[in-house]
C-alpha cells in the first residue's frame, strides 16, 4: 500500500506548493484571533474547496488618486510643397501622398496641420504662396477627410503663376503660423518638401536685380532658420530633382523632440521621386519621436493583390498604418498579428480602429492600444484597375507617463538626494524588455538658488542606487546645490526609440531647518490575485525630538485598480522605527501590473510628504487547482494500476511450476525425472500409471484420470502435493513423499539451483529452511 500513501500525501500537499506556479508571491496575512495566518493565494483557494475557512479582514478605506489619462502629446505641423514648374506630374502626385500622410496618420485628434503649396512672386498680380490647406485641427474625420481633399489642388505652376522656387516666403509662412499657434507646449515642426533650389531671381519683392534679389533670399531664409532655432521649431527638409544637397542641410534646424540621434532635423536627398513618400513616412515618425517601418514598394496588377507586412511592438500604444495606393479604388484589408481581418472602425480585441482616406490615393489606419506583433495589409486591385505601384508603411508611438519620487520628499542643501522615476503606458508599467533596449532615462531639475539646471542620468541595470535590474525602477543620484533656497522641481526625460513621455513635473521644496525626518517606503516586487492582499513596510529615522502623525496616501492608479490601505494612520516615533503595511485588492480588481506610488503624508498638513514608494504588484489570476487536482488523480490511478499489475504479476511469478522436476521412487528405486512442461502455469498436475508393475511412470492425465498436482503454496513459494482425493503433503525439495501403491514423489526446484549459498548459521528455526538430511541425494 505505500504507493497509496506516497500519492495520497503528494496530492494533499499541491495546495502548499502552488506557490512556485505563480512566481513566488509573498505570502498573505489574514488576522485569526490573536495569532497571524500566513497562506499563499492559491492555497487558500485550495482550502476553500476542502471547505476550509478563512476570516475576512475589514480595511479601512484610504484616498487613492487615479492617474490622469495618457495621451499622445499633439503636434502643429506645416508641410511646404514646391509646386515650381520644374515638376513632372507623378512628382506632384508623389508630393499629395507626402502632404496627405499626416491627414491619415497622425495619433493625435488635437493635432492641426496646414499645408501651403509654393512657387515665385514674379509679376504684381503673382503671390509666392498658395494657401492649399490652411491649419486645420485633426478632430474628426471629416477636418481630416478635408485635408485629404484640398491637397489635391497641390499641381505644377505655370509661368502665368509664378513657377520659379522661392523657399524665403514658404519658411516665412511656416514661422508666422507656428509662432501665433498659441500654444508654445506644442511641438512643431515644418517639413519642406522641393525638387530645386532657391530661385528669385525674377521676384521683384527681393531688389531690383538677379544678384542682389538672390542675396536678399538668402538672408531672409537664414533669418528664418535662427528664429526657428530660437523658437524650438524643427524644419526637415525633403529633396529630390535637382535639389541643392548642401542648400538643404542648411535649411534641417530646430530642437529635436529627444535625445535620441535620430530624432535631429535633418536633410534627405531622395535619387528617385517614387520614394518621396516613403522618406515623408521616416521624417515624420524621426520628428515627431514614433517608430517606422516601410515594407517594401510592390506592384499591384490588374485584378490581383499584394501582401505587405509591418510589425507594431509591445511598447506602441498607438500606430497607424498608411496606404499610397494612388489609385482610389484600390481595396485595403487590414489583418492583426493573430489574422483576423479587423474593422475600419470601432474596437476590436481590445483595440479602437478608424480608417481615414479610404476613397483616396492615400488610406490610413488608426489603432488605439494595437496588439502587437506582424500585421498584414492586403492591397487588391480590380479587373479593369491600371497597375499601380503601392506603399505601405506604419507608425507607432508609446505614449509614456513619467512617475518620480525622492528618497527625501524634501532634501537639504548641499546633500546628495536619489531620484527614483517608472514609465506606464495606457496598458501598465513598463518594464525593460527587448523593445526598450534602447531606453534612455534622465531627470533635469530647476529651483530657486539653483543655478542652471541640474542632470542626472537614471538606470535600471541594478547598479549604484537602483534596487533591482529590470523591474522597470530607474535610479539616478543628483547633489542639490548648497545654495538651493526653496522650491525645486523634477522633470522626467524619456529618451527611446518610438517613446515619447510627458513632462509632468514633481515639485517640492528644501528641507527647512530643523527638519530631520527620513523614510523608505517598500512595496517589493509581488504578484498576488484579486481579493488578495499585499505588503511593505515604512521604515522612518524621526530626530525631531517629537513623535508625528502620518497617513498613507495611494495615487496614480489605473482606473480598475481598487485598492485600499489597511490601517493608513502610521506614528512615527522618535529614533527608528518600522511598520508594517498592508494592502488589500478588491475581488474586481483590474489585471496587470499596478502602476500607483505609496505616499506618506503627514495627517495634519497633507501637502507636507515625509516618504514615497513606487508599488511592483502585479495582480494576476492563480492558476486553477482543477487541472493539478486531475493530474494528480490522473498520476493516482496510474500508480494504482501498475502497483495491482505488479502485484498480480508477482503472484504469478511466484506461483509458477516450469522450473519444477518430478521423480518417482519405487522404494528405493529411481524410476526417472519427468520436467513440467514449459509455459508459465499455476499447477504441475500428473498422474501416476502402471503402479502394480515394475515399471511405474509419470504422465500427463487424460480425462477421468485421478490426479495428482504439485503447486507453490505462500508467498514462501512452498511446495505442496496434493493427492487424488484431496489430501496434502508438505514437500521438502528433493525428499521424496511417499503417495501409496509403493510409491513415492520427489520434487526438484530449479529456482533453488540459482539461487546463491547461503552463509554458516543462516538458516532459520523453520524446519523446511534447514539442510536435508537427504544431502546425498543427487536430486539435491
Amino acid at each position: 500500500m505505500e504507493p497509496f500513501l506516497t500519492a495520497g500525501r503528494w496530492l494533499v500537499n499541491i495546495g502548499g506548493n502552488f506557490r512556485a506556479s505563480i512566481g513566488n508571491a509573498p505570502p498573505i496575512s489574514t488576522r485569526r484571533g490573536n495569532a497571524d495566518m500566513v497562506v499563499s493565494s492559491v492555497s487558500r483557494r485550495l482550502a476553500g474547496l476542502l471547505l476550509i475557512s478563512v476570516p475576512f479582514m475589514t480595511a479601512v478605506a484610504a484616498e487613492a488618486v487615479p492617474i490622469p489619462p495618457i495621451e499622445v502629446q499633439p503636434i502643429d505641423v506645416v508641410i511646404l510643397v514646391d509646386e515650381s514648374g520644374s515638376l513632372s506630374a507623378s512628382a506632384v502626385s508623389q508630393e499629395r501622398a507626402a502632404a496627405s500622410l499626416l491627414a491619415v496618420g497622425e495619433f493625435s485628434s488635437k493635432s492641426r496641420v496646414e499645408v501651403v503649396g509654393f512657387g515665385s512672386k514674379n509679376t504684381p498680380d503673382q503671390d509666392a504662396l498658395d494657401m492649399v490647406c490652411p491649419l486645420t485641427p485633426l478632430g474628426s474625420r471629416e477636418d481630416r477627410e478635408a485635408i485629404l481633399n484640398c491637397v489635391q489642388e497641390l499641381h505644377p505652376r505655370t509661368a502665368a503663376e509664378g513657377n520659379d522656387t522661392d523657399h524665403a516666403a514658404a519658411l516665412g509662412r511656416a514661422l508666422a503660423t507656428l509662432r501665433d499657434s498659441g500654444d508654445d507646449q506644442r511641438q512643431k515642426i515644418v517639413f519642406l518638401l522641393t525638387d530645386g533650389i532657391l530661385d528669385v531671381q525674377r521676384s521683384l519683392n527681393y531688389g531690383d536685380s538677379p544678384a542682389v534679389r538672390q542675396a536678399a533670399a538668402e538672408d531672409y531664409i537664414q533669418a528664418h532658420l535662427t528664429e526657428a532655432t530660437k523658437l524650438g521649431i524643427q524644419v526637415w527638409p525633403l529633396g529630390f530633382g535637382k535639389a541643392d544637397p548642401a542648400q538643404l542641410r542648411g535649411f534641417a534646424v530646430g530642437k529635436p523632440c529627444n535625445n535620441m540621434g535620430d530624432s535631429k532635423p535633418r536633410a534627405q536627398l531622395i535619387k528617385d521621386e517614387r520614394e518621396v513618400f516613403a522618406a515623408m513616412v521616416r521624417a515624420y515618425a524621426a520628428a515627431r519621436c514614433a517608430g517606422s517601418e516601410v515594407a517594401e514598394s510592390q506592384t499591384v496588377p490588374s485584378g490581383g493583390s499584394r501582401e505587405y507586412q509591418l510589425r507594431i511592438p509591445v511598447i506602441a500604444t498607438d500606430a497607424s498604418i498608411t496606404v499610397s495606393k494612388r489609385n482610389p479604388r484600390f481595396k485595403v484589408t487590414y489583418i492583426d498579428p493573430n489574422g483576423k481581418t479587423v474593422p475600419k472602425s470601432g474596437e476590436f480585441d481590445g483595440s479602437t480602429f478608424q480608417v481615414n482616406g479610404e476613397d483616396t490615393p492615400v488610406e490610413g489606419l488608426q489603432i488605439r492600444l494595437p496588439r502587437p506583433g506582424t500585421w498584414k495589409v492586403r492591397v487588391e486591385a480590380a479587373q479593369d484597375a491600371k497597375p499601380e505601384e503601392v506603399v505601405a508603411a506604419v507608425t507607432w508611438q508609446g505614449a509614456v507617463h513619467s512617475s518620480i519620487t525622492l528618497d527625501s520628499p524634501n532634501p537639504d542643501p548641499g546633500k546628495e538626494v536619489v531620484v527614483r522615476s517608472r514609465l506606464q503606458t495606457r496598458k501598465g508599467v513598463v518594464v525593460a524588455d527587448d523593445d526598450l533596449s534602447a531606453l534612455r532615462f534622465s531627470v533635469d531639475m530647476t529651483g530657486d538658488g539653483v543655478p542652471g539646471t541640474v542632470h542626472a542620468e537614471l538606470n535600471d541595470s541594478g547598479a549604484g542606487p537602483d534596487r533591482k535590474a529590470g523591474d522597470g525602477e530607474f535610479a539616478g543620484a543628483l547633489t542639490i546645490p548648497p545654495g538651493a533656497s526653496g522650491a525645486l522641481e523634477f522633470v522626467g526625460i524619456v529618451d527611446a526609440t518610438g517613446v515619447q513621455g510627458d513632462r509632468i513635473p514633481y515639485q517640492t521644496t528644501v528641507a527647512k531647518p530643523g527638519e530631520q525626518v527620513r523614510t523608505v517606503v517598500d512595496i517589493p516586487q509581488q504578484t498576488i490575485a484579486p481579493g488578495d492582499d499585499a505588503t511593505g513596510t515604512v521604515t522612518v529615522s524621526n530626530e525631531t525630538g517629537k513623535p508625528i502623525s502620518a497617513t498613507l496616501v495611494l495615487e496614480e492608479l489605473r482606473e480598475g485598480d481598487h485598492i485600499e490601505v489597511v490601517d493608513p494612520d502610521v506614528r512615527l516615533a522618535v529614533g527608528q522605527s518600522s511598520t508594517d503595511v498592508t494592502l488589500t485588492l478588491a475581488a474586481d480588481s483590474a489585471e496587470g501590473d499596478v502602476p500607483g506610488v505609496l505616499i506618506l503624508r503627514d495627517a495634519a498638513d497633507p501637502a507636507k510628504v515625509y516618504g514615497q514608494g513606487f508599488l511592483k504588484l502585479r495582480v494576476a489570476q492563480p492558476p486553477s487547482p482543477v487541472p493539478w487536482i486531475l493530474a494528480a488523480l490522473t498520476l493516482l490511478a496510474v500508480i494504482t494500476a501498475t502497483y495491482l499489475t505488479g502485484r498480480i504479476r508477482a503472484a504469478r511469478v511466484r506461483g509458477d511450476v516450469q522450473d519444477l522436476t518430478l521423480v518417482l521412487y519405487q522404494g528405493d528405486r529411481e524410476m526417472g525425472p519427468w520436467r513440467a512442461p514449459i509455459g508459465r502455469n499455476r499447477r504441475l498436475t500428473f498422474v501416476i500409471r502402471d503402479t502394480h508393475t515394475d515399471h511405474p511412470y509419470l504422465d500427463r492425465p487424460n480425462q477421468g484420470d485421478l490426479t495428482y498436482e504439485v503447486v507453490r503454496a505462500g508467498r514462501g513459494a512452498g511446495l505442496v502435493l496434493r493427492g487424488p482425493g484431496g489430501e496434502q503433503y508438505p514437500v521438502r525439495p528433493g525428499v521424496p513423499q511417499a503417495v501409496g501403491d509403493g510409491v513415492a514423489i520427489a520434487v526438484r526446484d530449479g529456482r533453488l539451483d540459482r539461487r546463491p549459498e547461503p552463509a554458516p548459521g543462516a538458516y532459520g528455526s523453520d524446519p523446511f529452511d534447514q539442510p536435508s538430511h537427504y544431502s546425498n541425494d543427487p536430486l539435491m
